[in-house]
C-alpha cells in the first residue's frame, strides 16, 4: 500500500464506513435523555458502591446536551472528599489524545500548522532531529501511523525534579522506527508526543501554553491544564490514585514526560465541553465554532488501517464495532486513575467516565475498575438500544499460491527492545499455525486465506507485511501489529535454553551439597563449593526477581516510575560466583565434587548468558 491513509473501498465498507460518518454527531431518536442519565446513574452508583473503584466521575452527552455530570464515591477516602464533577481534577493518560488532536485542528484553523504538510523543514529549523521516515506529517502521528515502536521505561518520573523538557527526552529517549509511514496502525504515545513538540515548534510556545490558548481556554475547560508540573492549587483537587494490589492501595502522584501524549489533568465537566464540540461539527452550544465542521469529521472518520477490512483510527479516536454500529473510543491508563471517552455517533452519544483506581490487577487481567470503565459505553447501548447485528461477511476462497510462508511466532511489536522491559514479548505472542496453503490457524481460529497476506475468519481480519527481501515480518489486526520471532526467541528453543541451564545450575548445587555431606571434615571447601553454585542459583533468582518487577511493565504505560536495572546489583552474585569457580578448580576440598560443581555451574550461566541478553536481563 502507498504511505497515505487507506481508501474507503473495503469489504466491510457497510460496516466499517470510512467517510460515512457526518462531521458532526446526528441527532437521533432513541430512549429519552431522562432514561438515559438514570440508567447511567444507577449503573455506576452501584458498582462503586460494591467496591469496584475508589470513586468515579461521569459526563455523557446527547443529542448535543449534557444529560449527566456526577461524581460518586471518594476522590480522598482518607479526608472523605467525595468526587465532584466539576471541581475534582483526574488524571485521564491517553484520553488526552482527544484533547491533543482537537489542540492540532484548532492549530490548523488558525494557520498555524498544516496537518497534510512535510513536518522535516520545521525539526530542522529548530534543531530537533529523530530517527523518521523521509516524510512524516502531523496526520502520520496522530493516527500512529508513523510506525514508531514505543518505550515503557520513563514515561513517567517519581519527581517533579527528574522532569526533561520534552524536546531532550525525545531526542534521548524515542523508540525506533519500525515500520514505514503509512505502512501499519501502530498505536505510540511517543509518536504522539512528537506531534505535540511539533505543534510547539510552529506556535513557538511550550504545548501546554498553545493547548490553554487555542482550544482549552475557547472550549471553556477552566480546570484543565497540560502542565506537566501542576501548582500546589491544581494537586490539591486532583483525585487520589489507587493501585489494585491485594487491596485498593494508594499511590503517589507521578509526572509525565510526554504532557501531549498522557498528560492531560481535567474533570468530567470539562470533558464534556470537549464532547460537545466535537458532537457539534467544531461548534460550542452557543455557536461560538472553534473549527471547521470539515475539520471536525477528522475525529469521527477513519483516517488509517491496517487494512480496509479492518476498524482504523480517526485523528484521534480507535473505531470499535458494535453490531452494525461503530463506537469510537480512547482509554487511558496511568498509575492510579482509568479513564475512557466513548462516541457512538449513530446514536447522537458521547460518554467520559474516570474512576481512581488502577486498570489492571498483575501484568494483563483488567482490575474491577479496568472492568467497570471499560464496559459503561458497551453495556449503556446493549441496554438502551435495539440490538443490531453487523452484516454477514461472505468468506471468498482463493487459489494457492506459492508465498504459504506464514506459520511461526509473532510477539507485540510495540515494546521497549533496548530495555529489559522487552522480556514482557515472552509474555505478549500469537502463534500461527498453517493447515495448508489457504488456511491458517490463530490461537485456535481458522483462517481463511482471501487475498494476498489477507487472511479471513467471520468479521475478523489478519494480514501480514514482508520485508523487501520477501519474507514475512509482521502480523496485523485490527489495532495490533506483531512482529515475527526469530527461531532463537521462539517459546520452544527459549524453554529450552533456560531448561537446560537451571538444571545444569541445579545439578552443581546438588553435587556441592552431596559434596559438603560426604566430606565433612572438608567442609570449608565444599561449603565455598556450595556457595559456587548457589551463586549459579542466585542468578536465576535474580532473574526470576527482575521478571516480577517486570509484570509491572503494563502498570508502566498507567504512569509507573521506570524501575531501575543498576549493574551495582549484579556485583554480589558476580562476585562470589567468581570466588567459587576458582576455589572449586584449585581448593583443597573433594577435588571430584568440586569439579562436578564447577563444571554444573559453569555450563549453566554459558547456557542462559545468551538467553539474559536477548531479553535484555544484563542491562
Amino acid at each position: 500500500m502507498g504511505r497515505g491513509v487507506w481508501s474507503c473501498a473495503g469489504m466491510l465498507a457497510a460496516a466499517l464506513t470510512c467517510a460515512g460518518v457526518t462531521a458532526s454527531v446526528a441527532q437521533t431518536a432513541g430512549p429519552a435523555a431522562e432514561q438515559v442519565a438514570a440508567w447511567t446513574d444507577a449503573h455506576v452508583a452501584r458498582r462503586v458502591a460494591a467496591g469496584e473503584a475508589p470513586g468515579a466521575v461521569v459526563a455523557v452527552v446527547y443529542n448535543g446536551a449534557v444529560i449527566l455530570q456526577k461524581g460518586y464515591g471518594f476522590a480522598d477516602g482518607a479526608r472523605t472528599v467525595p468526587m465532584d464533577p466539576e471541581r475534582t481534577r483526574v488524571r485521564v493518560g491517553a484520553v488526552s489524545h482527544l484533547a491533543t488532536a482537537a489542540t492540532a485542528l484548532a492549530a490548523a484553523e488558525a494557520g498555524t500548522v498544516r496537518l497534510q504538510q512535510d513536518i522535516h523543514p520545521l525539526w530542522e529549523r529548530n534543531g530537533f532531529s529523530i530517527p523518521s521516515p523521509s516524510t512524516l506529517t502531523l496526520t502520520d502521528l496522530l493516527t500512529h501511523s508513523a510506525g514508531y515502536a514505543d518505550r515503557l521505561l520513563g514515561q513517567f518520573v517519581a519527581g517533579e525534579s527528574q522532569l526533561q523538557p520534552l524536546r531532550e527526552y525525545l531526542m534521548a529517549a524515542m523508540p525506533p522506527l519500525v515500520l514505514q509511514a503509512g505502512q501499519a496502525v501502530l498505536p505510540s504515545v511517543h509518536g504522539l508526543a512528537v506531534a505535540g513538540l511539533t505543534l510547539e515548534f510552529a506556535a513557538g510556545q511550550p504545548f501546554p501554553e498553545l493547548a490553554q490558548r487555542v482550544l482549552l481556554t475557547p472550549a471553556g475547560m477552566t480546570n484543565s491544564t497540560f502542565d506537566p508540573k501542576p501548582p500546589a492549587a491544581i494537586r490539591s483537587t486532583i483525585a487520589s490514585g489507587h493501585h489494585w494490589g491485594a487491596t485498593l492501595e494508594p499511590v503517589p502522584l507521578d509526572f509525565p514526560s510526554l504532557p501531549p501524549a498522557s498528560g492531560l489533568i481535567t474533570t468530567a465537566a470539562d470533558i464534556a465541553k470537549l464532547l460537545q464540540v466535537v458532537t457539534n461539527g467544531g461548534s460550542k452550544p452557543d455557536g461560538t465554532r472553534l473549527w471547521s465542521e470539515e475539520a471536525n469529521g477528522q475525529l469521527l472518520m477513519r483516517r488509517a488501517t491496517n487494512h480496509p477490512s479492518m476498524p482504523g483510527r480517526s485523528l484521534a479516536l480507535e473505531q470499535t464495532p458494535l453490531g452494525a454500529r461503530t463506537v469510537w473510543t480512547q482509554t487511558g491508563l496511568v498509575r492510579g486513575y482509568t479513564a475512557q471517552v466513548s462516541v457512538v455517533p449513530e446514536l447522537g452519544l458521547a460518554v467520559f467516565i474516570a474512576a481512581n483506581g488502577g486498570a489492571y490487577e498483575g501484568l494483563q487481567q483488567l482490575s474491577r475498575t479496568g472492568v467497570l470503565v471499560h464496559d459503561l459505553a458497551t453495556e449503556m447501548v446493549g441496554a438502551l438500544w435495539p440490538e443490531t447485528s453487523a452484516p454477514t461477511v461472505p468468506v471468498r476462497n482463493i487459489a494457492p499460491d506459492d508465498r504459504a510462508d506464514y506459520a511461526g511466532q509473532y510477539r507485540v511489536a510495540a515494546i521497549d527492545k533496548d530495555t529489559p522491559l522487552k522480556a514482557i514479548r515472552l509474555l505478549q505472542s500469537v502463534r500461527v499455525d498453517a493447515e495448508s496453503d489457504v488456511r491458517i490457524v490463530i490461537e485456535g481460529k481458522q483462517f481463511q486465506k482471501i487475498g494476498l497476506d489477507l487472511f479471513q475468519s467471520g468479521p475478523e481480519f489478519v494480514r501480514f507485511l514482508r520485508s523487501g527481501e520477501g519474507d514475512v515480518t509482521y502480523l496485523l489486526r485490527g489495532h495490533e501489529v506483531w512482529e515475527r520471532a526469530p527461531v532463537f526467541e521462539t517459546d520452544t528453543v527459549q524453554r529450552a535454553f533456560i531448561g537446560i541451564a537451571v538444571g545444569l545450575l541445579a545439578l552443581g548445587a546438588l553435587v556441592s551439597l552431596a559434596g559438603l555431606i560426604v566430606g565433612w571434615k572438608r567442609r570449608l571447601a565444599n561449603a565455598i563449593g556450595l556457595v559456587g553454585a548457589l551463586g549459579g542459583l542466585a542468578l536465576v533468582g535474580w532473574v526470576a526477581w527482575q521478571l516480577t518487577h517486570l509484570t509491572l511493565g503494563l502498570a508502566m504505560a498507567q504512569g509507573m516510575a521506570g524501575v531501575p536495572f543498576g549493574l551495582l546489583l549484579w556485583t554480589v552474585p558476580a562476585g562470589a560466583a567468581a570466588f567459587s569457580f576458582f576455589y572449586a578448580l584449585f581448593g583443597i576440598g573433594i577435588p571430584n565434587f568440586n569439579r562436578a560443581t564447577l563444571i554444573g555451574t559453569t555450563l549453566g550461566w554459558v547456557l542462559l548468558y545468551p538467553v539474559l541478553t536477548t531479553w535484555n536481563l544484563l542491562a
